[in-house]
């Protein structure tokens, strides 16, 4: 939540010529380069290989290009599974700075048995001299990742490595970034920033992984740095250019070559998505600029009146005394109204978020500071003092997340609010870390109060106050014993804002250990993000915890969710948002989302219609906008509000689907929203479709994202696909066709994959309300009238699942059969048993147990079994004639 953070980057950009364009240069790899052999003796390990290298030259023509080149060199080589390969290039003297070995950074696996190099899927090939390797798939011979006459560059401040790809490759990954699904020949840089949503320009997360598919199979990379860095996918090649640390890949290929499989092997090594309650898959509401609890209460009630679910209400800083984290503003936002709010909405089975910042207040009256500072748990200058930025309440320091006391600090914090408020989670954001001026511009000024923020002063003001805070960060130095340079690398990243130390905390900046923000500032938000899930943990060990992040990187998925940020009102914003969410997907982080109608401008009502038709489907499902907006509630224009009614009765009925997914995820690591081409690979025409969404594998959605339209061309794989609302039937019988669908305002598409049985609820009001109706099943029939499907079942928030149902459901041949685990005792049954697809239509009566010859309900295009009553406790069978 940042409203002028798309001033901040016109502000960065005027005062800093540090800005790397995306040039013919950018895009060269280092030609003169002189790579490295290898030198010494290859050494068998337990694990593979290990190989030492050394510089290939011994003149200084094409060495320290940016940085001062490492002469000697190791490569580690690691069989970890037999579809996952480990290859580290790293420093022989080991002064070069990693990702922290622990929950936060990257906790690295502890392997007992590594697999042989003769049972993996991939060989690992290399060539001497000079240096080079392949990642070779054994089922078909395809490198996977190669390197050959490419350069290998190793600097303490510059490490470049490139792939060989195919031309027009299907790339996808590398971010955070607003931009189409599929990769196209682009920069992009990995370095966190506060930053509106820039299209195709770093913003609030790290990723560096991509997967992609190639003639419909598909691997994996990961490179493990939290170094700023620009990839550059062109054609026929893939380019790393990294400012510091290591080369630690990690490759990852399935012996199926499936996108799902390669999921599942990716978040084997980075933890699998969190499992959310079901309460957090219910409609959420939010806006930054609410005035007071009169006007929060007011958006409750009109949501009710409207009838349109609302699950979770939420309130962004506005509830805060002069936006300091952990207090309420007593004239707007009384702490007994607050208080009673909360409770209001437990009573109606509703919940409740608030946004808490990272910035801690630097000021001797603010008990959250003065205990900050007795336990000594904030960022340092290099000088040793604390590194005061300014954030919402002016001069702020920020913890330090790797001082031992940190996480006891923040715990306390965190505890005391949440109990206090009754709140059911949390929403931290700026996090990347956000800092509106540039280095420790507080130093000296404690207790100084409220701040002008600098684009709030003319410019000539904001030129001499960047310039004077400039010249004291450099005066400040370097760390002690460091000397790189921190402040300015030689290479300059493509970063938006410039310098790297703009809108953020200084790369100078120190952590506990010694390790300075440069080395480690892109995991600070996933960091915090860790934490602040054990502290909601600590404050209530039985339920599930909620937490949403701004700033992620590898593995955050397994603590936290994630919305894309501060995106626009705009069509575009909409249309590149479920690419957005598809990524986050890829990266691990199944709990995503984006702000429906947009967060910054104004929207419109055919915008918002179109927007809380597919955003009522995200994962994470949230109306946010912007202070100085005007107001979106869905319940402002009656066409928007019908859209918001329609497409949330269809995602409240499909809870127990959706959950089943989120438990597919939680435990396999695979997408709740998919693309069609992941799902279906050997179709290349899908390949750029990143509008259609499957919800797991069975739910096709078809949004209209283009203004004006009143129909849309969805594309439809070879199978039977049903319409939600009226069981048409697409059939496609191979390939792919393009279907035009009729999609009026208030409206659509979903469809049903043939194949599929779907469980499903009776949508209500609330998600709880929804879960305490009988399960339904929805038996959507392929060519050969046969279809699947799975349910699982738990109490929906504990967070030690002791009681859970897997049920199996399978339909062949006219027989409906119900097998698994049955562990979930409570009184669960299925109410109602929909069969469709032209098979059904010769079924007229079923069999259950004793009871024989049971009529059924006829539908166009189906047959309903009602009042079946089947309990979810044991096994069954129905006979359908």
């Amino acid at each position: 939540m940042t409203k002028v953070s798309f001033i901040f980057v016109a502000i960065a950009l005027t005062f800093s010529a540090n800005v790397l364009c995306q040039t013919e240069a950018t895009y060269a790899v280092s030609s003169s380069a002189p790579g490295y052999n290898v030198q010494g003796k290859v050494v068998k390990t337990k694990a593979g290989l290990q190989i030492p290298l050394g510089l290939n030259t011994k003149s200084k023509k094409g060495i320290d290009s940016f940085g001062k080149t490492i002469d000697d060199l190791f490569v580690d080589v690691e069989y970890e599974t037999e579809e996952r390969l480990h290859v580290k290039i790293s420093d022989k003297a080991k002064k070069q700075v990693l990702v922290p070995d622990s929950p936060l950074g990257f906790e690295r696996p502890k392997i007992s048995h590594y697999s042989s190099s003769k049972k993996a899927n991939y060989d690992f090939q290399y060539t001497a001299k000079p240096f080079s390797f392949k990642v070779v798939r054994k089922a078909d011979k395809v490198a996977v990742f190669d390197t050959a006459k490419l350069p290998l560059v190793f600097e303490d401040q510059y490490l470049e490595i490139s792939t060989h790809v195919p031309k027009d490759a299907n790339i996808y990954g590398f971010g955070e970034v607003t931009a189409p699904f599929r990769r196209t020949t682009n920069v992009t840089t990995l370095f966190n920033r506060d930053n509106a949503d820039d299209m195709y320009r770093n913003i609030y997360g790290s990723h560096p992984f991509y997967t992609e598919i190639r003639d419909g199979k598909a691997h994996a990379a990961l490179l493990m740095s939290s170094h700023g860095m620009d990839i550059i996918t062109t054609e026929g090649r893939i380019t790393y250019k990294v400012i510091g640390g290591v080369l630690d890949f990690y490759f990852f290929v399935p012996k199926s070559g499936k996108p799902n499989d390669v999921s599942i092997a990716y978040t084997d090594l980075i933890g699998k998505p969190m499992m959310p309650a079901h309460w957090m898959l219910g409609w959420q509401h939010c806006r930054y600029g609410y005035k007071d609890i009169d006007t929060v209460e007011t958006v409750v009630r009109k949501y009710k009146e409207a009838n349109i679910p609302l699950q979770t209400a939420w309130i962004d800083i506005d509830y805060m005394d002069q936006t300091k984290d952990f207090t309420v503003d007593n004239v707007n936002f009384p702490l007994d109204r607050l208080i009673d709010f909360g409770k209001n909405l437990h009573e109606n089975k509703q919940h409740y978020v608030m946004m808490v910042d990272p910035a801690i207040s630097a000021n001797t009256t603010y008990d959250p500071y003065t205990r900050g500072v007795e336990m000594d748990v904030f960022i340092k200058n290099p000088d040793g003092s604390d590194f005061i930025g300014m954030v919402w309440p002016g001069y702020t320091v920020f913890p330090d997340w790797w001082h031992p006391n940190a996480t006891e600090y923040w715990t306390k914090e965190i505890v005391d609010w949440v109990s206090l408020i009754g709140l059911d989670g949390l929403w931290i954001d700026m996090n990347e870390p956000a800092s509106f001026c540039l280095g420790s511009c507080g130093t000296g000024k404690i207790d100084a109060g409220n701040q002008p923020y600098r684009w709030t002063l003319p410019e000539d003001v904001q030129a001499k106050n960047h310039a004077d805070q400039e010249a004291a960060l450099i005066k400040m130095g370097n760390p002690k014993g460091d000397n790189r340079n921190l402040l300015y690398p030689k290479y300059a990243i493509n970063s938006g804002s410039g310098n790297l130390s703009e809108v953020t905390v200084a790369m100078t900046a120190l952590h506990h250990g010694g390790i300075a923000h440069y080395d480690i500032h892109n995991i600070y938000g996933h960091a915090e993000s860790y934490i602040t899930r054990n502290a909601m943990i600590k404050q209530n060990s039985e339920v599930r915890p909620f937490v949403l992040s701004r700033s992620t990187f590898t593995g955050s998925g397994k603590y936290v969710g994630h919305w894309t940020g501060d995106n626009h009102s705009l069509w575009n914003y909409l249309k590149v948002s479920i690419a957005t969410v598809f990524s986050m997907q890829l990266f691990g982080v199944s709990y995503s989302g984006a702000d429906v109608c947009g967060f910054n401008s104004n929207t419109t009502e055919e915008l918002c219609t179109r927007w809380q038709a597919v955003g009522s489907f995200y994962p994470f499902a949230r109306n946010h906008n912007a202070i100085g907006n005007a107001d979106q509630e869905p319940y402002l224009w009656e066409t928007t509000a019908e859209a918001s009614r329609r497409a949330l009765s269809v995602r409240y009925a499909l809870l127990p689907y959706i959950y089943t997914v989120f438990e597919e995820s939680n435990t396999l690591g695979t997408g709740v929203w998919r693309s069609l081409f992941f799902e279906y690979p050997e179709f290349n025409t899908l390949a750029e479709n990143d509008v259609q969404i499957l919800i797991g594998t069975d739910i096709l959605l078809t949004p209209v994202v283009d203004e004006g339209k009143l129909e849309v061309d969805g594309q439809f794989p070879k199978g039977i696909w049903y319409d939600w609302y009226n069981y048409d039937a697409i059939k496609v019988s191979k390939g792919v066709k393009t279907v035009t669908l009729d999609a009026p305002l208030v409206h659509i598409p979903v469809h049903i994959r043939g194949g599929a049985i779907v469980p499903t609820k009776t949508p209500k009001y609330t998600v709880g309300e929804t879960f305490e109706t009988d399960y339904n099943l929805v038996i959507a029939l392929d060519a050969k009238n046969q279809a699947t499907g799975r349910l699982y079942i738990d109490d929906g928030s504990s967070l030690e699942v002791k009681h859970a149902s897997d049920i199996t459901f399978d339909y062949k041949k006219g027989k409906l059969t119900a097998s698994g685990k049955f562990k979930y005792d409570q009184a669960e049954k299925i109410g109602s048993i929909t069969i469709i697809g032209e098979g059904a239509a010769k079924l007229s009566t079923v069999t259950i147990g004793k009871k024989k010859g049971i009529k059924l309900s006829k539908k166009k295009g189906a047959v309903v079994l009602e009042n079946a009553d089947i309990s979810l406790t044991s096994a069954f069978t129905v006979n359908f004639k």
